[in-house]
């Protein structure tokens, strides 16, 4: 899991849970550990997600 980090504040789509979602370091994709939700980003989606200090 050294792969992802975890998004303080995110709210899973799927089961609604707080501080469970994860992203993949080259966001790329994203997974809730609550309920094993998984999403993988496509090239018309927002090109990344800015992290404050990464």
């Amino acid at each position: 899991m050294s792969d992802y980090k975890f998004i303080a504040g995110a709210v899973c789509p799927m089961c609604g849970d707080m501080d469970s979602i994860t992203l993949k370091n080259d966001d790329s994709e994203i997974k809730c550990i609550s309920c094993n939700y998984s999403k993988q980003k496509d090239a018309e989606e927002i090109k990344s997600i800015k992290i404050i200090n990464d």
